[in-house]
């Protein structure tokens, strides 16, 4: 069993993935986050390969930012050659990891899209088995620096809902291993999928909509359809999580510019933390 993550009050951090191209260098870009109210960023790996990660150890310690997720892909659906490639690049990012500070690393089951996506309902038992050992595995190796594994639920992987996270959150059955509650869920409404997974979630994407609750085109948080209080009200008042809300999309499908996204929707993000 793996090291017990150590507790945290509830609340909330503010975050914004990093989509402003790869032009944009560290340290231009945190000190710009961090004069808009940001606490940190979330990075992919194209975001880590384009710059040395020396460049965001300097500029997050300059700014005082935190860089809240990264984010690799794992692939547990194709066998052990895809396994062995995942635990190489889990070495990679908890290398990374340490040198930065940061304490989470998403958790793909599988390529999300494209080829090779794998849905619960159609994963066979033997691709379910590789899972649960593989995530295990990097749950304990994840441990020993104290980082955790989050699983972000999405469409196209074995925690695309709420029952199949719960079963390989319970088949697991390591404390480092928590949810991004990436909602809307396929057929679940928004106070379901809370109810069954506030209780591991430290971290959420979070956009808006244009007609509702999932419905509509992704728009800036305070032009669009669904209130996101209740919500971050549930996950921190109702189950005491300190959740990081990162914020995605901000293109909205290339419309808009992700720095006026940026700029824009910290206000938003903040008057959320006040209404908690």
């Amino acid at each position: 069993m793996g090291i017990a993550m150590s507790a945290v009050e509830p609340g909330i951090d503010l975050s914004i993935c990093w989509q402003f191209g790869e032009s944009t260098t560290p340290h231009v870009g945190l000190r710009r986050l961090a004069s808009y109210g940001y606490e940190g960023i979330e990075l992919w790996p194209d975001s880590l390969a384009a710059h040395p990660i020396g460049e965001w150890k300097d500029a997050l310690a300059e700014t005082g930012l935190r860089i809240f997720q990264l984010c690799p892909y794992f692939n547990f659906m194709e066998g052990q050659p895809k396994i062995d490639a995942s635990r190489r690049i889990l070495d990679e990012h908890l290398t990374i990891a340490r040198e930065t500070g940061c304490k989470r690393i998403r958790v793909f089951t599988g390529p999300p899209w494209g080829d090779g996506v794998v849905f619960a309902k159609d994963a066979t038992g033997q691709q379910w088995a590789d899972a649960i050992h593989g995530l295990t595995e990097f749950c304990d190796i994840a441990s020993t620096d104290g980082v955790e594994l989050c699983l972000e639920c999405h469409e196209g992987s074995l925690m695309e809902d709420s029952p199949n996270t719960l079963r390989l959150i319970g088949a697991v059955d390591r404390p480092n291993l928590t949810v991004n509650l990436q909602i809307p869920f396929y057929a679940e409404t928004w106070e379901y999928s809370v109810e069954q997974l506030g209780r591991h979630t430290t971290h959420l994407h979070i956009h808006n909509w244009t007609k509702g609750f999932g419905e509509g085109d992704i728009t800036f948080l305070d032009s669009g359809a669904f209130d996101w209080q209740p919500v971050i009200d549930t996950l921190v008042k109702k189950y005491k999580r300190h959740v990081t809300l990162s914020l995605e999309h901000i293109t909205h499908a290339s419309k808009d510019d992700p720095w006026e996204t940026a700029a824009r929707d910290i206000h938003a993000l903040t008057r959320i933390r006040m209404g908690l």
